[in-house]
């Protein structure tokens, strides 16, 4: 950029140049030659002066002149660096002597400039202003105040007005095989007076890639009688683009604002400012300072932003729109390079009405966004999000090339059913969730976030649904095979109410680990752990349903209280397969009572040995008395 402003201010010296010359001889043209010499000594390129040059010199000191061309270095693929068609300036003549300058109106038509850098690296602006010898030594206290005294008072500067049509300026960087091009239909600058208002217009084409827009500006311009400070007021920028790949084909944007720039403190404010794009709308204050380091601060508010037009189609939508599309392998990965943070002093605050992203509505969003040290932050962000809150807290680092991040976030009293429709198309489950999680990781691409991920979070479910299984209907299917009674009339809808569903997880080389699951019911219980492989998107639970009743009356699956029957989730995060393995359970149920009928049997038959033993041990003990008494009746003389 610098050396395209010492480039444009070398065309302008070089008409200041040509200009003077007119004063001292009387046909400029027999000088061409010494004009082209004394370019090609300062700035190191070839100087063609191919019109005639003119002049007048009362009441104006004017010049004109007819094709005027800058060549480039050979290497190049333009001929041209710099070209003008044709130009004129005037000079008025009295005021020189009273220490001002008035420019007549300067017209410039036909204006050809070529940027290029080629595939090596190296630029057609390169080497233009050879290095001096040794640096002039600093003026002399009297030396500088001699200057000042003669110099003309810049604040009594003015110019009639600036006019330049049909102006070309194309930049190719070859390296990167881009090109753009600026066609510049006019720019026309009313009566230019230091501290004094003037219109400013400039209508131009702009050619990137497959994509052309046109730009209009208009703006009030003033000067600072200093040249210390640019306004541009009432500045109104509207554009619009075409092109295959934006969406609908076209976009078209305004900008309005009102912008004071600083240039001793390098500062730009805009106030009022306004952007539209499309019906997309951001309005507010904000103020760039460049120093060592890029100083942002702002305060904007936006509408509801429709951001649908804007998606990439989806997989389906976009094979089915190219069937012939290449079938090899994506793109590599490529992490973002975030070393530009550390050129960053950013701090604003950001207001949404809302975000609308194909099916997915976000309520209103506010945040805090905060960048320096390398370090950009959001604290925090809230956004209204079906009926609940969102409350995000993040940090992203460069830290020395390798990009890392934390994130913390709570969801409140949110709906979680039409989030995860709307959000991921996944139709699992229902209910008001509160959801904590806390994770960090580093590495940027998809693969690195899925895999380095590492975080722990808790969540509750009140009053839901978990849709692809009716897990009451299987438990009355089994009651009745149990029971030898009909079958019930299958349901349409296969879903599970619950009161509860509770959880603890964490992250880890992209597994999650639901190790604590635990889902109640009035005639349920539903507990176990889990896997989710967020890298194949897949599913792996083992759970296990108790079925219960209620303390203070019977419900109809009072008599399968205390079976257990195993659960299994697996598949796809979209479309997961349940089984319930009811006969599992009843062949254990089966088995469970058979072992204790058997075990009551036994029981019997001990009972019964035992008191068969106690019986004939009676049995023996009359007989024994018996005989006993007998025996003594008989030997009763013996005994006395």
């Amino acid at each position: 950029m610098k050396l395209l402003i010492k480039l444009l201010a070398g065309l302008f010296a070089l008409l200041i140049l040509a200009m003077v010359t007119l004063l001292i001889v009387i046909d400029p043209n027999d000088y061409k030659e010494e004009i082209q010499a004394q370019v090609k000594k300062n700035i190191n390129r070839e100087l063609l002066i191919k019109g005639d040059l003119g002049w007048t010199f009362f009441p104006q000191l004017g010049f004109s002149s007819g094709e005027i061309a800058l060549n480039n270095p050979p290497g190049f693929n333009r001929e041209h660096l710099a070209k003008i068609d044709n130009a004129a300036v005037g000079l008025a003549v009295l005021p020189l002597f009273k220490g001002e300058i008035q420019i007549a109106e300067v017209t410039v038509n036909g204006l050809l400039l070529n940027l290029i850098t080629n595939k090596d690296g190296s630029s057609n602006l390169d080497n233009m202003f050879p290095e001096k010898a040794a640096t002039a030594p600093a003026p002399t206290e009297q030396q500088a105040d001699e200057e000042k005294s003669g110099a003309f008072d810049a604040s009594k500067l003015q110019l009639a007005g600036l006019t330049i049509k049909n102006a070309q300026i194309e930049v190719q960087d070859l390296q990167a095989g881009s090109t753009t091009q600026v066609n510049i239909d006019h720019i026309l600058l009313g009566k230019l007076i230091p501290g004094e208002v003037t219109d400013l217009a400039i209508a131009t084409k702009l050619l990137v890639a497959e994509m052309d827009g046109h730009l209009d500006l208009q703006a009030k311009l003033m000067v600072a009688p200093d040249f210390s400070a640019v306004q541009l007021n009432d500045l109104k920028l509207k554009s619009e683009f075409s092109g295959a790949d934006l969406p609908n084909g076209k976009i078209s944007s305004s900008i309005s604002s009102d912008i004071a720039y600083d240039l001793n403190s390098s500062t730009a404010k805009l106030s009022n400012f306004m952007l539209q794009l499309d019906d997309l709308n951001l309005t507010g204050d904000l103020s760039v300072q460049a120093a060592d380091k890029t100083k942002v601060r702002f305060t904007l508010q936006g509408n509801t932003w429709d951001l649908s037009p804007y998606m990439p189609p989806s997989e389906e939508t976009a094979q089915k729109t190219d069937s012939s599309a290449d079938k090899t392998a994506p793109p590599a990965e490529q992490e973002p390079d975030l070393s530009f943070l550390h050129g960053l002093d950013v701090q604003g605050t950001l207001a949404i009405a809302g975000i609308k992203a194909e099916q997915l509505t976000i309520g209103e969003i506010k945040t805090a966004i905060a960048i320096s040290q390398g370090q950009a932050q959001i604290k925090p962000l809230t956004a209204q999000l079906y009926d609940g809150l969102l409350t995000v807290n993040a940090l992203l680092a460069d830290a020395k090339g390798a990009n890392s991040y934390q994130i913390d976030t709570q969801l409140k009293d949110i709906q979680i059913h039409p989030l995860l429709v709307d959000a991921a198309q996944i139709d699992l489950l229902s209910g008001t969730t509160a959801f904590n999680f806390s994770a960090s990781g580093k590495g940027l691409t998809a693969s690195k976030i899925k895999s380095g991920l590492v975080g722990k979070g808790d969540f509750t479910l009140l009053d839901g649904e978990l849709y692809g299984i009716n897990i009451p209907q299987e438990l009355r299917s089994l009651k009745a095979k149990l029971t030898g009674q009909p079958a019930p009339t299958e349901e349409d809808i296969k879903k599970t109410d619950f009161a509860s569903l509770t959880g603890q997880f964490d992250i880890s080389k992209g597994i999650v680990n639901n190790n604590k699951l635990l889902m109640l019911s009035p005639v349920m219980r539903l507990d176990g752990a889990g896997l989710a492989d967020l890298l194949q998107e897949s599913l792996n639970y083992k759970l296990s349903v108790t079925p219960l009743s209620k303390s203070d009356a019977a419900t109809e699956l009072q008599d399968l209280s205390g079976l257990t029957i195993p659960l299994l989730i697996t598949g796809p995060f979209t479309q997961p397969k349940f089984a319930l393995d009811t006969e599992g359970a009843l062949k254990e149920q089966l088995k469970a009572k058979a072992d204790a009928e058997l075990q009551k049997q036994k029981q019997k038959l001990e009972e019964k040995k035992q008191e068969l033993q106690e019986k004939s041990q009676e049995k023996i003990e009359e007989k024994s008395k018996e005989l006993e008494e007998k025996l003594k009746k008989k030997l009763g003389g013996l005994f006395n």
